[in-house]
């Protein structure tokens, strides 16, 4: 499948991605803030991701894949101080207006943020040295998602994105439960979809995050701190065997051209 084939069933599947994340960005506050005492659990990862695309993108052409309103590479990881351009892309319109306002509020001139499907992206091939996203991939068809963004990245270019795993049966539960804070086409990661990965990259790696320490989040005050911390020692061996880890919650998955 190219990046340029679409279909009436895309379609509907992007309006629908569309709708759904602008009526998110339109709201005073984020009605997924409850989950943050989860999210918690696999800060660990997103530390992970943050420190690598931080030292890939000095005096580099980055790309945020999925960047809602510019939060994570404006105001958390300060992109626009090192990197040689950022550039962002949302399907949310709203959201794409807020992260334009907040680069030009804060005189960021080497950054700009578009409205547009991530699995058709209208850049020019070879535009970046680095793409990265959070909570992106798994909302798109990943053979599209892997052919575009293999197409923008310049030669030994590095995608880095930090993306749920659907192997595991409770998270799996709990999502069926709770359909209404999530789209309906989003579809968590398998072990296959790396492998998949391996037809448009020459490298691909892998980190699980997230399956004793996921615990700890119904545990509160000092109790659980304490339990982060066991869980942490737990998966570091747990996360470490081969058929185990597909449980985790979270991969950090690093893509090489």
């Amino acid at each position: 499948m190219n990046a340029d084939d679409t279909s009436p069933l895309m379609d509907d599947i992007v309006e629908r991605e569309r709708e759904f994340h602008n009526n998110r960005f339109s709201q005073d506050s984020d009605p997924r803030e409850f989950l943050d005492k989860w999210y918690r659990t696999i800060k660990n990862g997103a530390d992970a991701q943050d420190e690598q695309v931080i030292r890939l993108s000095k005096n580099a052409d980055v790309m945020e894949y999925g960047c809602s309103d510019g939060g994570l590479s404006i105001d958390q990881l300060r992109l626009p101080r090192f990197a040689k351009s950022l550039s962002g892309i949302d399907i949310s319109d709203v959201a794409i207006a807020k992260a334009n306002d907040k680069a030009r509020l804060q005189g960021h001139k080497n950054s700009t943020f578009y409205a547009m499907d991530a699995q058709n992206m209208t850049f020019k091939a070879e535009s970046f040295d680095l793409v990265f996203g959070r909570g992106i991939i798994h909302h798109l068809d990943l053979d599209l998602c892997y052919a575009d963004v293999c197409r923008v990245l310049r030669p030994g270019g590095r995608a880095v994105f930090y993306e749920p795993m659907g192997h595991n049966p409770v998270l799996n539960l709990y999502r069926a439960r709770t359909p209404e804070i999530r789209t309906p086409d989003e579809h968590p990661l398998l072990v296959a979809d790396f492998k998949l990965a391996k037809k448009y990259f020459s490298g691909v790696s892998v980190t699980y995050f997230g399956l004793a320490t996921v615990l700890s989040a119904v545990v509160p005050g000092t109790a659980g701190r304490v339990g982060l911390q066991l869980g942490h020692a737990a998966d570091a061996v747990l996360l470490n065997i081969p058929f185990i880890r597909r449980f985790a919650w979270y991969a950090l998955i690093t893509l090489q051209k």
